[in-house]
This record gives C-alpha cells, structure tokens and sequence, in this order.
C-alpha cells in the first residue's frame, strides 16, 4: 500500500473518530481503539461490575470473544449501511463507498534458487474484495469501532 493511501487512510479514520466523539456516537462502554482508553479499562470495568455482583449476590457469567480478526469478515456494504446510520451519508459516505469497492488483490510469491541463480515468480489470479481487505492496522481498527458499537 503506498504511503499516500496510509496517510489517507489515517486522515480518514482521524476524521471519523473527531465526528464520533463530537456527535456522542461513542458510549462511555467503547474502550477499543480510543484515545485514553484500552484492554485494561475495560478489564477494570469489567472487574468493578463482577465486584458489584457479587457484593449483592447476583451470579454473574463473562463470555470471551477474540475478534483478533474481525475485519476479515466485516462485509463493506455492512460498513457503509453503519456508517450511513451514524449520520456519515452523502459525499462521505459516498468516498467510503469508493474507497472500499471494486478492489482487487493477488498474491505473488519470488523465488530465488541459490545453487542454480534461476528466479521463479508465482502470482495468483486477481480477485475482488467483498469483505475485509489490505493489513492495514489503523483502516482496520477504525472499521471495527464502527461496527462494534452495534453491540454495546
């Protein structure tokens, strides 16, 4: 990915995460992917609220999901659908929209074969992108904030 596309990438999710805050899209209960906030915030508040429970003994249940890979499966027109509902429409969502369709990737693998100075490349067919997409981090996590709060 070139280095224009990441800076971007990185203006884009900056500026998606100033509308999130500003519009109070965000509740209190997002800790992911967020200034001043991380795994152990929300660990403690979990613990608080375990603590609560039990000082009025109230059973209480955790349940664990790694979502290490989430954006993976996060269908774009899921993403675009959300963003449209958190008020991001129009234009924006419309470079969104660009942004994430009609994109392709291949896999290319090179060779080398030291003993005989021969070079192999292998590159697959190239194929459309429906849901996820490239590694990048910052794109990624801020795909994720965006869909995850569906849940909280």
């Amino acid at each position: 990915m070139s280095v224009f596309a990441k800076l971007l990438e990185r203006l884009m999710c900056n500026r998606l995460m100033l509308f999130f805050h500003k519009n109070k899209v965000l509740t209190e209960a997002q800790n992911g992917f967020r200034k001043g906030k991380c795994i152990e915030t929300a660990f403690q508040s979990f613990i608080e609220k375990i603590q609560e429970a039990l000082d009025k003994g109230v059973h209480s249940v955790g349940i664990f999901i790694d979502l290490t890979k989430v954006y993976d499966t996060l269908n774009h027109e899921v993403l675009l659908e959300k963003l449209s509902s958190y008020g991001i429409r129009g234009i924006m969502n419309l470079c969104f929209k660009s942004y994430l369709t009609n994109r392709r990737q291949y896999i290319q693998i090179n060779h080398s074969d030291s003993c005989n100075n021969k070079i192999s490349r292998y590159r697959s067919s190239c194929r459309e992108i429906k849901q996820g997409g490239h590694r990048d981090r910052y794109w990624a996590h801020c795909c994720f904030c965006c869909t995850q709060m569906t849940f909280l």
